[in-house]
């Protein structure tokens, strides 16, 4: 089988520790997230975005200690979907950055970069069809993640082409620029869900499954700590909660499953 090359394990470091860098400020620092990011952003947002970039970082912790490229193939589409798509939306806001602050051209920078590098990964990869060999994949489980996956995605889509829709139903209060950005990474996290969800063994989808849980728990965390800010009479407000407690509850489940099984044999 095909192992995972020292040179991508450097990639993924560079992106991890990028990543790292904006979920600690984002969720520990929120006050300051601007240090990592171009826009200062109220709390939540920031913890949200820090949640979203925490997760990140375990993707790539994950690809480190990967041995077979299988077991990251879906990964490296998830950062060429979020990082890709991130530039793509910056460049409808360009008039919102600071062009004299250096964390515009480090955004800038690795947005071009990062996504490039995992399309030059996918197609050298094109015609790859190898299995990983491991515990089989259960049913029950695949279809979770493929109904979470298409539930993720369509919210994606919906934040990407109806922001202002989107805007108007959000649980809590978010902007047209907010909307967009956070399509990216849910939309990286609905479509991996989607692939890992037609796979057949643990190792191909305990990279996914650890840092999607990752990104779940944090978010309803920081909603507990922000709760003040959401409407209880809601229906977006039920909705958030409720589904960030299921999907922390299942993927807090199969996580645990995919680190005593998920390992290539």
């Amino acid at each position: 089988m095909t192992t995972v090359t020292r040179n991508q394990k450097l990639y993924f470091a560079a992106v991890g520790l990028l990543a790292l860098w904006v979920g600690v400020w984002g969720y520990f620092i929120p006050n300051r997230v601007d240090q990592a990011i171009p826009w200062l952003v109220p709390p939540l947002h920031a913890r949200f975005l820090g949640a979203m970039y925490l997760s990140g970082t375990t993707f790539m912790i994950g690809g480190i200690l990967s041995r077979y490229y299988g077991e990251v193939r879906v990964m490296v589409r998830v950062i060429a979907v979020w990082t890709g798509m991130l530039f793509v939306v910056s460049l409808f806001y360009l008039d919102e950055f600071d062009y004299s602050r250096g964390q515009v051209w480090v955004w800038f920078g690795a947005y071009i970069l990062y996504p490039l590098i995992a399309l030059w990964l996918m197609w050298r990869d094109r015609t790859g069809q190898e299995r990983v060999n491991g515990s089989a994949l259960p049913q029950w489980v695949r279809s979770y993640l493929l109904g979470q996956g298409i539930l993720v995605t369509l919210l994606a889509l919906f934040l990407l082409f109806l922001p202002d829709l989107m805007v108007s139903v959000w649980p809590w209060s978010i902007s047209r620029l907010l909307a967009q950005i956070y399509a990216a990474p849910f939309l990286a996290y609905g479509v991996s869900s989607v692939m890992i969800g037609r796979l057949q063994s643990w190792p191909e989808v305990r990279v996914v499954v650890t840092a999607t849980f990752v990104f779940a728990l944090g978010v309803l965390l920081a909603s507990v700590i922000h709760r003040q800010l959401f409407t209880l009479a809601a229906l977006a407000t039920w909705l958030w909660f409720g589904g960030f407690l299921i999907a922390t509850a299942m993927l807090g489940l199969l996580t645990v499953q995919a680190m005593q099984k998920g390992w290539a044999s």
